[in-house]
């Protein structure tokens, strides 16, 4: 019954943001191979590559990654941390359940939604960029599925956090964002100003989308380890806060 309550609470913002993420990538798809590559069906074939790589960078590599990560912190406000501002923790904190059961319930049903409008998203934008070129020039970037899922889910953990830390859904979100903004750009400040590389998440999905286009031969496994490490760390925290917390 509770999967069931956190779909209902949650099923208008899935559905609004699999529409408004799918349809961007798809109109940019549209407008990069269209006037960006200038490629037609049947084109040259050096066109049609440079057609697929730079929709995998530029569409799904930065506009996806960055609406991803931003729907995720959007999407995260929902959870225990949000009952405590409705007033309906009294009653679900003292059904016969461990309070860790509504932590990772909640959780993981969120990541669900969130891994769905990813697989939307780039199974969409893949398909357009097939049809308006006429061809499949690799499978690769439906890998990018993965690295935009692990960041959209750090995202959604850490608003997911931060709403039961304030108990409030509207400082949660604030606090996830200004947390979001510290970690894309300190990391540029310090590479530029101390040249030290701090890890980012989004430098994380960037780096992931080169990788599938070829533009990198490295792929990124430590940071892979690392991003999906903080991404079950942060409900295990939010699980440690919920068990402490006087209702």
């Amino acid at each position: 019954m509770y999967v069931w309550k956190c779909w209902r609470d949650t099923r208008s913002r899935f559905v609004t943001s699999v529409i408004a993420l799918t349809a961007l990538c798809v109109f940019l798809t549209y407008m990069e191979v269209g006037f960006g590559a200038g490629v037609t069906r049947g084109g040259p074939p050096q066109a049609v590559t440079h057609a697929w790589s730079s929709v995998t960078r530029f569409v799904l590599g930065g506009v996806a990654s960055l609406f991803t990560l931003f729907l995720g912190l959007l999407m995260g406000v929902s959870g225990p941390g949000e009952e405590f501002k409705e007033r309906t923790a009294d009653f679900l904190l003292v059904r016969p359940r461990p309070r860790s059961y509504w932590v990772w319930t909640s959780w993981l049903v969120g990541v669900l939604e969130l891994s769905l409008m990813v697989l939307l998203t780039v199974g969409t934008t893949f398909g357009t960029l097939a049809y308006l070129t006429g061809h499949v020039q690799t499978w690769r970037p439906l890998a990018t599925a993965v690295p935009l899922a692990l960041g959209g889910a750090v995202a959604y953990g850490l608003t997911y956090l931060m709403t039961l830390v304030a108990r409030d859904a509207r400082q949660g979100l604030s606090y996830g964002l200004g947390i979001i903004f510290i970690d894309l750009l300190l990391p540029a400040a310090a590479a530029y100003y101390r040249n030290v590389n701090l890890p980012s998440v989004l430098e994380f999905m960037l780096g992931a989308c080169k990788w599938v286009v070829g533009a990198s031969r490295v792929f990124p496994t430590g940071s892979l380890v690392l991003w999906t490490t903080i991404a079950l760390a942060l409900p295990f925290a939010a699980q440690l806060l919920l068990e402490r917390a006087e209702v």
